[in-house]
């Protein structure tokens, strides 16, 4: 077919902006090569920003896209050369990673499919050709056609993009000049994304060839996901259809049922389903290896199964009615729980407080004869973990409870009467309004009705305020993760309100007194001990206890302490819980009753200062009165009986003398028997942004939560 004359070329070729030449150009054969991967390194980075400003046309693409598509639409690219092979690359992958139905996904190349391999020579000047596609196609309104041409003048393209505007299909251009003839078309969504010359003039397979695949992968990852074919970054709709599949498929469906009686869901209807007497059910791996064959494949529908337990049929009509969405399979699961549970003879009033701290979660569960079970998970501090992470870590932790439970086995929870959930960072989250849905739903109690009362974990730690009238106030100090004090005081009606607050800014900016800090001053001081001898042969310098205490600990030697904690796996263990954890030998080595080191007593005596320093500005801004106040200890390092000491010495020895002092080992449990023994009296629940609590108060010298309970004889909850 002889190129054709439709539409005319105005624009000359050496006007484009990708023809223009690179400011490298002049010295670029000058550069040594690395000097010249680092130019080049530079360029490509160029790409990505340069996107930023098409971001808005991108997403109103996509949303254009994902409700075609889920009607039995088509996404068709159109292109020639790279813009052609880019296409179809990432056209390709959609039906393997996502299981995507390929008659939905089209690439249309310049030149056929022989031109995706090599180039064909003439093909992109083929307008007609393009044309031809296109009617073969049969286009349609629910279709939707994007022409990529770099230089915004590709004939191929352009006629292309004509006929599928006069089927009405939705149409988008990329390209990388403006203006441009593709643009004059008046496609429904233009991108024209300006990347600058090329590194070699006029090559576009380089920043051009990036930029189309960039935004390729993001409308097409991005339509994925608004079709539910993810769930939490996972490609559940994957197929496993080979052995790596197999194994991706099996670590998804771990990952999505975490938390969720797994092996008790899934093992029935694997046992029913073609299992023998010599398959080890009890071997995770194994059941969900068989549950996956037994859904033919489908990992999506095996995390179905795996969640709710329904048979593969069940819940195979089940994700039908949610368009196949697991997060909306979820949803409806969550929503349907409350209403299982009432099936469940219950005999007590069950009460429930969660602790979501920044190491791990813990769910108390408590009857009007005390607390009757606990459970332990993952932590969920809000500025650490996604909502969704906070929100099955709490799932978990009540579960594992509710396993604990006489009566009840874990999936099938109990009505709880009322619900205290401190959570770790919602003092500075956004999420607070979000949060309180999710749990309402997983939990059947309301915000509204006073049944849940969400609030900061530090909030728990009030509840060991009694009904002494002489007590109008409670100083929480937490040391553990991170490090904060909270001051509450005693209002009218006996309402208790927070009133002041210091630190728990988190690692970065301080937190200076928790186990972090610890850690980090103890490699601190390794680090300066070593660079100070490495001058020295290591026989005549030996290493100190604290040297030789953190090295071992991190598995390491001097020469990649660094390494050790910059490049840890983020997946098992972030650098600031590992750094956390050195807290630990820290105390062991400076706190031990022989010759304790110096070196880490320095360290830990450092620590208590800056924990005072905390109680010390909410005395200073007049918060709180210690003389009227109760001090509550909280948290791994108060756990320390001589760290703990050292606290309560250096406050002694600066004058500072609260009414009381308890030490509170596990705050779950302490505020959930408060919210059981207390349930009897009418309480005042108010929505008080993130902290304003109430409880009551005591004054007794150091005693444990069990006596303080026992001398309460009721009070007001404000929450």
């Amino acid at each position: 077919m002889a190129p054709s004359t439709d539409p005319p070329q105005h624009e000359a070729l050496g006007a484009l902006q990708t023809e223009a030449i690179s400011p490298l150009a002049g010295t670029m054969e000058s550069l040594d090569t690395f000097e010249l991967c680092v130019a080049f390194n530079r360029e490509e980075a160029r790409v990505a920003s340069s996107i930023t400003s098409s971001l808005p046309a991108i997403a109103a693409l996509v949303d254009d896209l994902v409700p075609r598509l889920r009607s039995g639409g088509r996404l068709i690219y159109i292109g020639a050369g790279n813009s052609g092979r880019v296409a179809y690359m990432d056209c390709t992958e959609l039906p393997a990673t996502f299981s995507a139905d390929p008659t939905q996904f089209l690439a249309v190349v310049a030149g056929g499919s022989r031109a995706v391999v090599e180039a064909v020579e003439g093909a992109e000047d083929l307008h007609d050709d393009g044309a031809d596609k296109m009617h073969e196609l049969h286009l349609s309104p629910l279709d939707t056609v994007i022409g990529i041409a770099a230089s915004g003048r590709t004939p191929f393209v352009l006629g292309a993009l004509k006929i599928a505007m006069e089927c009405n299909a939705v149409t988008a251009a990329i390209t990388n000049c403006r203006p441009s003839a593709i643009e004059k078309l008046g496609v429904t969504h233009p991108i024209a994304v300006l990347v600058g010359p090329e590194f070699v003039t006029g090559s576009t397979r380089l920043k051009a060839g990036s930029c189309a695949k960039q935004i390729l992968n993001m409308i097409s990852t991005c339509a994925m996901i608004k079709l539910g074919k993810t769930y939490r970054g996972l490609m559940v709709d994957v197929r496993a259809v080979n052995d790596k599949l197999k194994a991706r498929g099996r670590r998804i469906v771990s990952r999505v049922c975490e938390g969720r009686p797994l092996l008790q869901n899934i093992g029935p209807h694997v046992a029913v389903h073609g299992t023998t007497e010599n398959d080890d059910i009890d071997d995770l791996d194994t059941t969900i290896d068989a549950l996956i064959q037994k859904c033919h494949g489908s990992i999506k529908l095996a995390c179905a199964v795996g969640l709710s337990g329904l048979e593969p049929d069940t819940a195979k009509q089940m994700l039908t009615t949610v368009q196949g969405d697991l997060h909306r399979f979820i949803c409806i699961l969550e929503a349907q729980a409350p209403v299982e549970s009432a099936d469940v003879r219950q005999q007590e009033d069950y009460f429930l407080c969660v602790d979501g701290g920044g190491t791990k979660c813990a769910a108390s569960i408590a009857s009007r004869r005390g607390v009757v079970a606990r459970g332990v998970a993952g932590g969920c501090n809000l500025n650490s973990v996604s909502l969704e992470e906070a929100v099955d870590q709490i799932r978990s932790a009540i579960d594992r409870a509710v396993g604990s439970l006489n009566g009840h086995s874990q999936g099938t929870w109990p009505r709880f009467q009322k619900v205290w959930v401190g959570i770790a960072g919602l003092h500075h989250s956004r999420q607070a309004k979000t949060l309180t849905c999710r749990l309402e739903r997983l939990l059947g109690v309301s915000h509204q009705d006073g049944s849940l009362s969400l609030t900061c974990d530090t909030s728990l730690l009030s509840s060991c305020m009694s009904t002494d009238r002489s007590i109008n106030g409670c100083v929480a100090l937490i040391a553990g993760t991170g490090a904060v004090a909270t001051a509450f005081r005693r209002g009218p009606n006996d309402a208790i309100s927070q009133v002041g607050r210091a630190g728990g800014w988190g690692h970065l900016f301080g937190d200076a007194g928790s186990a972090f800090y610890i850690g980090r001053r103890a490699i601190q001081a390794v680090l300066a001990s070593l660079e100070e001898s490495q001058g020295e042969l290591s026989s005549s310098q030996p290493l100190s206890p604290l040297q030789t205490a953190v090295l071992q600990h991190l598995n390491c030697d001097g020469t990649d302490l660094l390494s050790t904690i910059l490049c840890t796996n983020a997946g098992k263990q972030t650098s600031r819980l590992l750094i956390g954890s050195l807290a630990r030998v820290i105390t062991v080595l400076g706190l031990r009753p022989v010759h304790p080191d110096q070196d880490a007593l320095n360290i830990l005596q450092d620590a208590v200062e800056c924990l005072v320093d905390l109680l010390k500005r909410l005395i200073k801004a007049r918060v709180s009165d210690p003389s009227r106040s109760i001090l509550a200890l909280s948290g791994a390092l108060m756990n320390v009986e001589p760290f703990k000491d050292l606290v309560l010495d250096k406050l002694k020895s600066q004058g500072i003398a609260f009414n009381a002092t308890v030490l509170v080992e596990d705050p779950s449990r302490y505020a959930v028997d408060f919210l059981a023994r207390s349930s009897h009296i009418k309480e005042s629940v108010r929505d008080l942004a993130v902290d304003l609590e109430a409880i009551d108060v005591t004054s007794q010298p150091l005693l444990s939560p069990c006596a303080l309970l026992e001398q309460r004889t009721g009070s007001t909850i404000s929450v």
